[in-house]
Parts: C-alpha cells; sequence; structure tokens
C-alpha cells in the first residue's frame, strides 16, 4: 500500500470489507470491533466529502495474532490515552456502521469528533469542526469535552487542550 495514497470513502469501505473477509477466513465471528475517530471517522460517515491518507482507531488491545488483518489498515494510527485525546465514553455513544458479517465497526459521535479535534485544533481540524458543529447537541458536547480533558494523561497536553478550547469556544460561541 502506498502510504502517501489517500482513500476516499469508497476506499476505507472497501478496505474495511477485505478485513472483514480476512477475519471471517481465518478466525470466523469474533469479537473483534474497530472505533473509528478523527477524519477516518468524519469520512465514514459521509460528514465531509475528502479523503485521508491513514485510518484513525481506538486502541481495544488487539492481539498480534490480529497482525496480518491491521495489515490492509495501513497506514492507520492506534489511538490511546498517552497519544490521543479520547473522551471516556466514546463507545457508548459511537454509532455503528452497517454491512460487516465478522467485524463491528463503529463511528465516533459527532460530539466525540469534536472534542477530539479540540486537541489539535489544525486548521483541517477547524473545517471538519465547522461541518460537525450544526448539528451537534450542544449539552453532549460539553459532557464529551469535560470526558476528554478528564481523560488525557499528560499535564502538559491537559494545558494545550484547555488553551485550544478557550480558542474553540471564542470561535464558536460555545
Amino acid at each position: 500500500m502506498d502510504v502517501n495514497h489517500l482513500r476516499n470513502r469508497e476506499e476505507l469501505l472497501f478496505d474495511l470489507k477485505l478485513v472483514d473477509n480476512l477475519v471471517g477466513s481465518t478466525f470466523g465471528k469474533i469479537d473483534l470491533a474497530f472505533y473509528f475517530a478523527g477524519g477516518t471517522a468524519c469520512i465514514l460517515a459521509g460528514y465531509i466529502d475528502r479523503a485521508t491518507r491513514d485510518f484513525d482507531f481506538v486502541d481495544r488491545g488487539y492481539s498480534a495474532k490480529l497482525a496480518k488483518v491491521l495489515k490492509l489498515l495501513e497506514p492507520y494510527d492506534l489511538l490511546t490515552a498517552y497519544v490521543a485525546a479520547i473522551p471516556l465514553n466514546y463507545a457508548k455513544r459511537a454509532e455503528k456502521v452497517e454491512g460487516f458479517t465478522n467485524i463491528s465497526v463503529y463511528i465516533f459521535s459527532r460530539e466525540d469528533i469534536i472534542a477530539s479535534k479540540i486537541d489539535r485544533l489544525s486548521e483541517k481540524d477547524m473545517e471538519d469542526i465547522d461541518i460537525l458543529i450544526h448539528d451537534v447537541r450542544r449539552e453532549l458536547l460539553k459532557k464529551c469535552i469535560e470526558e476528554t480533558y478528564e481523560n488525557i494523561v499528560y499535564d502538559n497536553r491537559k494545558e494545550k487542550y484547555a488553551k485550544n478550547l478557550e480558542k474553540f469556544k471564542h470561535i464558536y460561541g460555545f
């Protein structure tokens, strides 16, 4: 796989179907769930019509025997609270993507995506937030932001998140 290749929604879904088929033929029906965040979630949900280089999903302790399955998703970022801003209860709010037999595919809620994007708040993140913010449940977003802040491990990252949160509040009148 060319690491510089950008995948659009159809290509992301195609790659996930390959994973679904490989899991089925190798392991049968196992309890394998992927929770997608960031741009990947936005694209899979159809919120944003663009492409991405990598899959962003939460590391849920995948076993070593799944290495060849994960290889199909390269390049990917396994997100943990040590390296990314992840709301504590994202899995409860995640939306299931239908069409898979052997794996479960979920995307972060709009509110969880926004709360996570505040961490970096890059120009691309703000473009995504501009689209997502219109249909957001404000009280839920506030809760997701609190959970995200609480789940950040390192103090210097918490400080950065707090600064970006002030910028977010100013820009979006939150």
